[in-house]
């Protein structure tokens, strides 16, 4: 929290103080989050631990609530609205009898502002007493300890992941009680582990995941081809730094590749077809409809967005940020899954390097973007420092040969390695 040097007293004689919310490191590599909905609005009264705003990352969902009663008396950002870590996120007016500031640690106050540095906030989703950063808290989930025995070592007296190392390495754990017996016991999230007593059961196929077994099945029977190459990204990763201080829009790597792989299509647009039922013509499609595919509540999703090669980077995020954002709570219309023409998958923002990936019919090509990762290279006498993205490709053998596959990813690479090019129609 960053405390104002405002105080004054309520209709109910009470001792207010002002209090900003600031948004909170909530996972490892991540510096910013999108507003998706806030829950209340001025003059809105609040409860401790009450759900204040919804927001996510590259990363994940998150929900702020409330670490005060209080009073909201200014939110600070709209809907959509992308907010860096560190940022005061809304205001809220709180009982400073209720609250005294001499609970908390002093701060200096930082030079040329009227606030003092924040102290530590309740994290996203914690109900514990004991603060935990992200990677303690999933090992607090899978180990039988208590957490009170544990020294805390990171800021404002939070448990971090070395601490549990430093604690399970020095001590030898107890033997595992039952929920019941154990008042500190923590249920793991669903999904993580299985319990002894846990029984098969037969699931049925949601419509998306029935929908993706036909289409899957359909494309297995297309001969593919796979392809890999290596990306050097240093040139973009500047490039997207600097356009960031600029632009009103979440800027990630995705526009620019997506719009690299619309340039690279003019080049050979043999890419950007269809097999024909006949399979003894094809029709190459003049529309550059980009489909992304996409992991969403509901299971696997292809949304596209429309005409690219008519659409700036700036226009591209913006679409793009849209179809997150529907993806994300299941509201992704007809139109946005119809008539895409070429697919593209970021396996990166979850993990790996290189897959081979399954064309998604009636396409012919797919593409799809590794984790990006430091290198070490020698260029001349010197060892220099690369960030390298790992990409794989798969294309329909029918219709596309190595010899095409491999030229289109190398204009493709040319574009991403001299990002510039792209941008003489930024708006």
């Amino acid at each position: 929290m960053l405390k104002l040097l405002v105080k004054g007293i309520s209709s109910s004689n009470k001792l207010l103080r002002l209090e900003k919310f600031i948004v909170p490191q909530p996972g490892e590599g991540i510096a910013e989050i999108t507003i998706r909905k806030w829950e209340v609005k001025p003059n809105d009264q609040v409860s401790e631990f009450q759900k204040v705003c919804e927001v996510f990352s590259d990363k994940s969902s998150i929900d702020f609530k409330s670490p005060y009663d209080g009073s909201i008396v200014s939110l600070l950002h709209k809907e959509n609205d992308v907010v860096q870590v560190g940022e005061a996120l809304y205001t809220i007016d709180i009982d400073d009898t209720k609250y005294p500031e001499s609970s908390k640690s002093s701060h200096k106050t930082p030079a040329k502002t009227e606030v003092s540095e924040p102290n530590e906030v309740p994290l996203v989703h914690e109900t514990s007493k004991v603060r935990l950063s992200p990677s303690a808290r999933r090992l607090a989930n899978m180990l039988n300890i208590d957490l009170a025995k544990i020294p805390a070592t990171g800021k404002g007296g939070m448990l971090i992941k070395d601490d549990f190392i430093n604690y399970i390495s020095t001590s030898k754990l107890d033997e595992p009680k039952t929920p019941q017996e154990d008042p500190h016991h923590i249920d793991p999230p669903a999904g993580q582990f299985y319990s002894q007593d846990q029984k098969d059961r037969v699931e049925k196929l949601s419509p998306t995941r029935s929908e993706m077994y036909k289409t899957m099945t359909e494309a297995l029977k297309i001969p593919h081809l796979t392809y890999s190459e290596d990306i050097y990204i240093d040139q973009l990763a500047k490039l997207k730094n600097q356009l960031k201080l600029n632009i009103d829009v979440r800027l990630t790597y995705m526009p620019f590749l997506i719009k690299a792989l619309s340039m690279a299509i003019y080049d050979f647009p043999i890419i950007n077809s269809t097999l024909l039922d006949n399979l003894t013509e094809y029709l190459q499609r003049g529309q550059h409809n980009i489909s992304i595919a996409m992991d969403t509540p509901e299971g696997l999703k292809f949304p596209n967005i429309k005409n690219v090669s008519q659409k700036s980077v700036y226009e591209i995020a913006l679409d793009l940020n849209r179809l997150r954002q529907l993806g994300s709570i299941g509201k992704l219309t007809s139109e946005d899954l119809q008539g895409g023409t070429v697919c593209i998958s970021n396996l990166g923002s979850i993990g790996g390097t290189y897959a081979s990936h399954i064309i998604f019919p009636p396409q012919v090509f797919i593409g799809a973007f590794g984790v990006i990762r430091t290198r070490l290279e020698k260029h001349g006498d010197k060892i220099v420092e690369k960030q390298v993205m790992n990409t794989s490709w798969g294309a329909d053998h029918r219709l596309i040969d190595g010899a095409t596959t491999a030229r289109f990813v190398a204009r493709w690479k040319a574009l991403i390695e001299n990002p510039s090019i792209m941008l003489l129609d930024l708006k």
